[in-house]
């Protein structure tokens, strides 16, 4: 851009004022028929779009929108950033109540206690997430596809294993349960995977705690020896029937009460 382009603002601090960048009033010269449009037209139309979209009133000169409105993209564009810029605007001015305060999601942005951004806070309500959620729950970074993908591996590693279930795998390796859902919800693949690593996993302690129990062990002897919690044992002969079914066997061949406890 040149010296006498300089009548167009920083966008950026459009935006965070809500207005237009300060477009030039300065009568745009003809245009060669079929010839590009000029580079700082490009810009002004582009900075007046983006203005329109984040709620604000841009300043432009009738004659710049007539030369743009003669363009039928433009106008729908602009048609449609409005209504989505109202939309957000919206959005951020309505009041939000939590703690016993009622106040905009741009107010509750700026209160110290909270390091939520607006935009953020009105998309996590929106998603169904509770107020005082939406406030004080950390935001996560975006990972990039090589890490989530390693995250994924390490995580499906661990169920195999069979030493942790889905909770502390995830804790394991500071996933946060929001991600973890997130995952799950948009990647049917690994959705897939999670159900077989765990099932593998689980497969395997039960192996490792029926052979115990057939060596003599008690179902405590077994879980201590194989590092597995009771609870989880007695929720599998709640809840799947053929591994109770096996267990009561192995557990019929003891010599004792004793071996039931």
């Amino acid at each position: 851009m040149t010296a006498d382009d300089t009548h167009l603002s920083a966008p950026d601090q459009g935006h965070a004022t809500g207005r237009a960048p300060h477009l030039s009033s300065r009568p745009h010269e003809p245009r060669v028929p079929g010839a590009p449009p000029a580079p700082e037209l490009i810009e002004g139309a582009a900075a007046h779009l983006l203005a329109l979209l984040h709620g604000g009133q841009p300043a432009t000169s009738a004659e710049h929108l007539a030369s743009w409105r003669a363009a039928s993209a433009f106008t729908e564009l602009e048609v449609t950033l409005t209504e989505l810029g109202r939309s957000r605007r919206r959005r951020i001015q309505a009041r939000i109540s939590a703690f016993g305060e009622t106040k905009s999601a741009a107010a509750w942005a700026a209160d110290p206690r909270f390091s939520v951004t607006a935009q953020t806070l009105v998309q996590r309500i929106a998603s169904g997430m509770r107020v005082t959620d939406a406030l004080t729950l950390p935001i996560t970074r975006t990972r990039k596809p090589e890490e989530r993908a390693s995250l994924q591996v390490q995580f499906l590693d661990l169920l195999r294993t069979g030493d942790v279930e889905v909770r502390q795998a995830r804790e394991q390796l500071s996933v946060p349960a929001s991600t973890l859902a997130s995952w799950l919800r948009n990647n049917p693949a690994f959705k897939a995977a999670v159900a077989q690593a765990a099932a593998q996993g689980t497969a395997r302690v039960q192996r490792a705690v029926l052979a115990r129990i057939r060596m003599g062990s008690t179902l405590a002897g077994a879980a201590q020896h194989t590092g597995v919690h009771p609870h989880r044992i007695s929720t599998w002969r709640r809840d799947d029937p053929v591994f109770a079914r096996v267990l009561e066997t192995a557990l019929g061949r003891g010599r004792g009460p004793d071996r039931q406890g």
